[in-house]
């Protein structure tokens, strides 16, 4: 299922991107007036989602998504109005639009879900995690080492998720309060922690020092758990194919689940509000 995922995710991008494009074409010919303007509709139609997510991968600290990619839906919505009032023909434009927002409802709401296999709940241990580098993660060895009170565990989908790196931009406010309290907080992915590069360039310099992905081991028994196999973008395949199913975790100083989020939709991982929210479970 997550190779179909993937492969129709490139398709649909790859169909938008080649609509909005083409679309071009008529729009500067000799076309009649309304009909340029019902292939204006098309351009705004076809391009708002990719050009929505193209902004939140390379500007995550200023542009937040939904689980409707509000702003990039009504662009959508809008373009596809105005096909429908100037095309009066009803020619091809009109397939078009209704072809696009069928395409960009399906990725919003079925191709970009995520399933999770049985995971431990609350109140039971989590498990130890074994990293790329052979070292094991046991989070009450931990907060031992670091006398803290608890730590967020936190999967990332990778860092060609634009809602991974916009984590990451969240993350960076979050540290203070962190420290304030005496919490920690663990970050994992299934890509080599050199990925992360570009994306920690444009966080503070406490930040790049104070947060680190941990490469898991997608071989271990525990770390399968978290990791989709042929989860990444179809893009990613000649280098890497897994990726992390997003979650996030509260764990106490003794290795035990206090709270936790399985990500149903992997454009609405927790975020750092979401964290803030918690916190409080380590004092009851």
């Amino acid at each position: 299922m997550n190779k179909f995922k993937v492969f129709f995710t490139f398709f649909a991008f790859s169909w938008l991107l080649a609509c909005g494009v083409g679309a071009f074409f008529p729009l500067i010919g000799n076309a009649a007036p309304s009909e340029k303007l019902a292939w204006a509709g098309v351009i705004l139609n076809a391009l708002a989602l990719p050009v929505w997510i193209g902004l939140r991968y390379l500007y995550p600290q200023k542009f937040h998504g939904d689980i409707r990619e509000s702003n990039a839906f009504l662009g959508v919505l809008i373009g596809l109005a105005v096909a429908l009032l100037a095309d009066g023909q009803r020619g091809l434009p009109i397939y078009l639009v209704i072809t696009n927002l069928f395409i960009v409802l399906l990725y919003l709401y079925h191709f970009s879900s995520v399933s999770h296999p049985a995971l431990p709940g609350v109140n039971q241990r989590f498990p130890d995690l074994e990293e790329q580098t052979g070292e094991s993660c046991d989070i009450s060895d931990f907060c031992r080492e670091r006398e803290l009170d608890g730590v967020f565990v936190v999967f990332l989908r990778g860092s060609f998720c634009a809602d991974s790196r916009g984590q990451l931009a969240g993350f960076e406010h979050l540290l203070p309060e962190l420290q304030k309290r005496n919490i920690g907080i663990l970050l994992f992915s299934a890509q080599p922690t050199s990925s992360w590069g570009k994306t920690f360039t444009q966080l503070g310099g406490s930040a790049t020092t104070e947060l680190s992905v941990r490469q898991l081991d997608e071989s271990a028994k525990n770390c399968s758990l978290f990791v989709a196999w042929q989860g990444a973008p179809l893009l990613m395949y000649p280098w890497h194919t897994a990726a992390a199913r997003p979650s996030a975790w509260l764990v106490d100083s003794e290795g035990v689940i206090l709270w936790r989020e399985l990500t149903v939709n992997y454009r609405t991982p927790a975020r750092a509000d979401l964290l803030r929210a918690q916190w409080f479970r380590l004092v009851d």
